[in-house]
């Protein structure tokens, strides 16, 4: 029989050798800054954190990169390049319904998706109770390095990549119609070819005065008639400000349906500790210029801290979010006939 200590030892020496194995793998991680080596599964690439929209839209941000990473999925039977789509992720991080349903869904139609984690590699589970953990500005330049990643992909074709979110990432689609944002990481002409926002939340319009430079990508809004976290009225007049303005927009509203109503897991709950702007004024902001106004009718602020001071009075807690399977699927319908018209597939 082997001496007690002896055992001991042993096992002490097994768990070092496991750790070390486990760790292995995280220490050799290779940060990939193009992808002509057709890299598979998980993709560790740099993105940056800025602070604000603010430091994004004049190159304010630090420049130190922040690594974080992204699943692609190729479709099968790949001949020659084929579109892609950007999936960014809303406040509860990635979640299975973004493989389950629209994953399947661009790979079925020839296009490959990558799902891009903004939080993991930040040290963040999800913001729904504490949205200032991370500026929404980080999603967006998470979105615009991804776009530049798979621009360098001989699989796929650049001129025909586009981005889908969910409520936080949502909004990343309604930023990115802007070229300040753009341009806030894009140096030459990889743009967007097609948004798509899921419930984003409207209330907070990020645009400019006078008429902004537009990117160029047609928009999608999916909202849901019964939302109570991101409403749906405020996206009507974010959408008459953008089409007036000479931005595409189509906005699809899914009767009976609450927040995250494509979810592919049957559930209804109420999140008491989620914040929401519901009950807040709609207001365009427009960073580029620093100046503040209210919607619809146009007054302005007489700075940020007074919109502010105003905004933190008016932020509540308690939301609702649930399945609802007939508009997931109606919802995969407007999809793929959005993407049809805007990637030519």
């Amino acid at each position: 029989m082997r001496p007690l200590f002896e055992s001991s030892l042993l096992r002490q020496l097994l768990a070092i050798s496991l750790a070390a194995a486990i760790s292995l793998p995280a220490l050799a991680q290779e940060i990939y800054n193009d992808l002509a080596s057709r890299p598979s599964g998980r993709i560790y690439f740099n993105s940056v954190t800025p602070k604000s929209k603010w430091e994004l839209v004049h190159r304010k941000y630090d420049p130190k990169p922040t690594t974080i990473w992204g699943m692609l999925y190729l479709p099968e039977n790949v001949q020659g390049r084929v579109p892609a789509m950007v999936i960014s992720h809303g406040s509860a991080g990635i979640q299975d319904k973004d493989t389950d349903r629209w994953v399947r869904v661009f790979n079925q139609m020839g296009v490959a998706a990558f799902v891009v984690d903004s939080f993991s590699g930040r040290g963040i589970a999800n913001t729904m109770d504490n949205q200032s953990q991370l500026s929404p500005a980080a999603n967006d330049a998470d979105a615009l390095f991804a776009l530049k990643l798979l621009s360098t992909d001989p699989r796929i074709d650049p001129q025909r990549i586009g981005q889908i979110g969910f409520s936080r990432g949502g909004h990343v689609a309604m930023d990115l119609v802007l070229e300040s944002f753009r341009k806030g990481v894009i140096d030459d002409d990889a743009r967007f070819v097609a948004l798509i926002g899921f419930y984003p939340s409207c209330t907070q319009l990020w645009w400019e005065v006078p008429q902004p430079s537009l990117s160029g990508a047609p928009l999608m809004l999916a909202v849901g008639e019964k939302d109570d976290y991101t409403p749906a009225q405020p996206c009507f007049s974010a959408a008459d400000t953008m089409k007036r303005d000479g931005q595409p927009v189509v906005v699809h509203v899914y009767p009976g349906a609450y927040h995250d109503f494509d979810n592919t897991r049957a559930y209804f709950k109420y999140f008491p500790g989620a914040t929401t702007l519901r009950d807040c004024p709609q207001v365009l902001l427009d960073v580029r210029h620093d100046r503040y106004y209210r919607l619809p009718g146009g007054e302005k602020y007489p700075s940020v801290q007074a919109m502010d001071a105003e905004y933190k009075r008016c932020i509540s807690r308690g939301v609702s979010a649930g399945a609802s399977p007939e508009q997931g699927k109606k919802s995969e319908a407007d999809v793929k006939a959005f993407l049809s018209r805007a990637m030519g597939l």
